[in-house]
């Protein structure tokens, strides 16, 4: 019987902590100093409070300047996705600039958000720059 209860726990310990798998999807045109901007590394991400922020898919833009990346995981709340954009509009020579951009919830598992232009000439919250 103590097996039985023990077995039934365990069951119930790992439903309530399995994750449900959610996907993001979002496009959009890189643009500096109005004109479209190539090879533009776009990473999607999944923001993580108490372990490093998880990686879930990396594009380059086309020489268009535009990306369509998508990526999902199995999280146990609502995942929260953003786009990190590395880039070199504005920088100097060997030096490329870092900024994170939010992603809706409301898109999580529900169509594509279309982030249209992304004018990287203007610096986001919290930008990084990075020299070699």
């Amino acid at each position: 019987m103590k097996a039985y209860l023990s077995l039934c726990l365990l069951a119930g310990v790992l439903i309530a902590v399995s994750g449900k798998y959610q996907e993001i999807r979002v496009k959009g045109t890189t643009i500096c100093n109005k004109k479209r901007a190539h090879d533009v590394k776009v990473e999607l991400y999944d923001r993580d409070t108490l372990d490093p922020n998880d990686l879930l898919a990396t594009v380059v833009t086309n020489t268009d300047g535009e990306f369509e990346i998508s990526g999902g995981e199995d999280e146990v709340g609502k995942i929260e996705p953003f786009i990190r954009l590395t880039h070199s509009c504005n920088t100097k020579p060997g030096c490329k600039r870092i900024g994170d951009y939010e992603v809706p919830q409301s898109f999580i598992d529900s169509g594509i958000y279309d982030m249209t232009y992304v004018t990287l000439d203007i610096a986001v919250h919290k930008e990084k720059e990075k020299c070699s």
